[in-house]
C-alpha cells in the first residue's frame, strides 16, 4: 500500500508555530482550548472539534495557513425571520452579515465551535467526549492511504499509546453507537469485517505505522511545550518522544468501542447483538459503556 505517514517534518514549521504562540489571536486560543483535539497529519494539522475540522493548519512559503470551511463561518448567535419576497423568489438579505468576518481572540473561537456543532451526528460527539477523558489518545479520524484504483480509503477512529511492561503499546479503536447499522454483521459494509481491513493494512508496514507515530510523539510535546503547558502530554508520549520503544503487535491490536445506549436498550438490544453474532466478535476486544465520557481506553 502507499505509505502511511503522519507528523510534522517540514523544516521550521514547529518554530513558526511556536512563535505564533506567544501572540493573541487564533493558534494561542486553539492550544488554550483543552477541549480540542489537534491531529497530526503529513505535514499539516486539523484542528477538531466534535469530528469537525474547524482549521487546516499548514506552512506555505515559510509562513503558517489555517483555513477553515465556510459553514463555521456562520455566526451562531443570527436569531428572527428572513423574509422570502414571494413575487420574485428572493430572500431579502438587505443589512444582513451572517458570517464571521474577523477573528476576534477570546470571542470568535467559540463560536466556530458552536457551528461546528451543528454538523455533529451522536457518533462524533460521543468519540470527542472518549477523547477528553482520555490523555493516552495521540490521534483520530485516522486515514489509510487508498489502495490503486480505488477511491475508498479506510479510516478508522482513535489511536491510544497504552503503557506495557516493555515499553508502549500502539493500540486502535473503532467506535460506534448501538444504532450504527454496521454493527450488524450481516451485510457487506459492518464492523468485523472493518476491523479486519485495518489490521491487515497495519500489518502491511508495522515499521513505518511505528515510526510515524514516534514522530507525532514528538510533535505532540513540541505542541504542549508551546501552549505554556495548558496542554499535557501523558507519560506514554513523552516517553515515546524520548525513545522508548513503541510497538505494534504483528496482529495489530484494533478494539471496538460500543456506546450511547441506556440500561434498558443495554440488557435488550445489545445484549441480543453480541448474543447472536457471538462466534464473529469472538477475536475482537470490546469496550462498551453508555456514557462515552465513562470509557477509559
Amino acid at each position: 500500500m502507499a505509505e502511511f505517514k503522519r507528523g510534522i517534518r517540514k523544516k521550521g514549521m514547529i518554530k513558526a508555530l511556536a512563535d505564533l504562540a506567544t501572540r493573541s489571536g487564533w493558534w494561542r486560543d486553539v492550544l488554550h482550548d483543552k477541549s480540542l483535539i489537534i491531529g497530526v497529519r503529513d505535514d499539516y494539522l486539523n484542528i477538531y472539534w466534535r469530528g469537525q475540522s474547524i482549521f487546516k493548519v499548514e506552512m506555505k512559503h515559510e509562513r503558517i495557513v489555517a483555513t477553515t470551511h465556510p459553514k463555521y463561518l456562520l455566526d451562531p448567535d443570527l436569531s428572527g425571520q428572513v423574509a422570502l419576497d414571494t413575487e420574485t423568489g428572493a430572500f431579502v438579505l438587505d443589512g444582513l452579515d451572517a458570517l464571521t468576518r474577523i477573528y476576534v481572540p477570546g470571542e470568535t473561537l467559540p463560536k466556530l465551535k458552536r457551528a461546528a456543532g451543528l454538523f455533529a451526528g451522536d457518533e462524533k460527539a460521543g468519540i470527542q467526549a472518549i477523547v477528553n477523558a482520555n490523555p493516552n489518545v495521540v490521534d483520530v479520524e485516522i486515514a489509510f492511504p487508498a489502495e490503486p484504483g480505488s477511491r475508498s480509503a479506510p479510516r478508522i477512529d482513535i489511536a491510544t499509546f497504552n503503557e506495557t511492561e516493555a515499553g508502549v503499546k500502539l493500540v486502535f479503536w473503532e467506535a460506534k453507537v448501538l444504532g450504527n447499522p454496521e454493527l450488524r454483521i450481516s451485510g457487506e459494509k459492518n464492523v468485523v469485517r472493518q476491523i479486519e481491513l485495518y489490521r491487515t493494512r497495519l500489518a502491511q508496514t508495522p515499521e513505518n505505522v511505528v515510526e510515524t507515530y514516534e514522530t507525532v510523539a514528538r510533535n505532540l510535546v513540541d505542541i504542549a511545550k508551546m501552549s505554556g503547558d495548558a496542554r499535557k502530554v501523558p507519560e506514554a508520549v513523552r516517553k515515546v518522544a524520548q525513545g522508548t520503544p513503541l510497538t505494534l503487535s504483528s496482529s495489530p491490536d484494533v478494539r471496538l468501542i460500543v456506546y450511547g445506549f441506556d440500561k434498558d436498550q443495554r440488557d435488550g438490544a445489545w445484549k441480543k447483538l453480541l448474543t447472536d453474532n457471538a462466534s464473529q466478535l469472538k477475536g475482537i476486544e470490546i469496550l462498551a459503556r453508555g456514557n462515552p465520557g465513562d470509557i477509559r481506553l
